[in-house]
Order: structure tokens, then sequence, then C-alpha cells
């Protein structure tokens, strides 16, 4: 029985002593500012995605609004609505790559609403001459951890989006366009 009580006491008599304290203030202390630093990295990357995708569909409704066409690779006039997207595009290229397919050019309604009609959101009409047009560009945003990712929802990713209503200046079509 006393060697019993003597083996106890060498296992307690750690714990009278402060030896371990510091680890452990380290280790919570340590885990807060790892948080802090990802949280940091994760919302500064987000917020350079929105901003990026802000401008870049600002630099497409001004080639819309004016009726500009660009050129491809090749020197070849391409239509209004991919000179819109090419635009879109390579405003963003240093940042993030824009999938064309997320990039919607359509006419707005009376009241500056989306048509009703989905296949008019699907299909890429620059309009004419007058004409209210909106450019909505999507893109999805990946997280770098899971963590930062589940205030928006849970999940490793979030579907960001940016918009623009324009109207078309009173510009004289070419003959393609």
């Amino acid at each position: 029985m006393n060697r019993l009580i003597k083996s106890l006491g060498k296992v307690i008599a750690p714990c009278k002593t402060e030896a371990g304290v510091s680890a452990v203030e380290v280790g919570a202390t340590m885990l807060v500012f790892l948080i802090a630093l990802f949280s940091v990295a994760e919302f500064g990357w987000f917020f350079v995605h929105q901003n990026t995708l802000t401008s870049a569909t600002r630099e497409g409704i001004r080639i819309g609004t004016v009726g500009a066409t660009l050129t491809d690779g090749n020197g070849n006039s391409l239509s209004r609505e991919d000179s819109i997207k090419k635009a879109i595009q390579d405003s963003a290229k240093n940042v993030m790559d824009i999938d064309p397919s997320q990039i919607f050019i359509f006419p707005v309604d009376a009241d500056f609403t989306d048509p009703d009609d989905p296949a008019v959101v699907a299909t890429a009409s620059a309009g004419g001459a007058g004409a209210f047009m909106r450019v909505r560009v999507q893109f999805t945003h990946q997280f770098f951890t899971q963590l930062i990712g589940g205030f928006f929802g849970g999940g490793s990713s979030i579907l960001m989006s940016s918009e623009g209503t324009y109207r078309n200046e009173n510009f004289i079509l070419g003959g393609g366009s």
C-alpha cells in the first residue's frame, strides 16, 4: 500500500510545479494566431477576386456601351458579344481565369429586371443602339481552407457574381454584327 502511495506521489509531483504551463499557453496562443493568419490571407484573396471581377465586368461594359469590337490573336474582328467577353477575360487574366460560359449578356426589361425567360439570359446578345443591356459575370472562388469556407455556408468554394446594366450609345453597327 505504501508503495502505491509513493508511486502515486511521483505521478502527481510534476503537477505541483508550473513546468508545462508555458507549453500549454504557447499552444493555445499559436492556435488563435494561426487561425487569424489564415483568415486574413483567405479574406484578402477573396476580396482580390471580388475586386478583379467587378473591374473586369466594368471593362466589358465599356466595350459594349460604345459598340466597339476587338480582334482575336490573328487580327480577325470579333463580334460585339465576343469582344465584351474578351475584354472581361483580358482584364482579369492576371488574377483569375474567367470561363466564357459564365459571362452573360442580355437585354433587361422595361423596369430594369432580368427577363422572365431563362433562354433570353442564356443567349449572348449585345443589343442594338439605345438598348438597355446587362452583363453578368460569375466566378467560382476556391478557398484555401475548409475553416474559412465554413463561414460562407460550408464547402470549399463560393459562387461570386458581378453585374452591370448599361445603355448602348447610338452607334452604327457594322455589317457582321
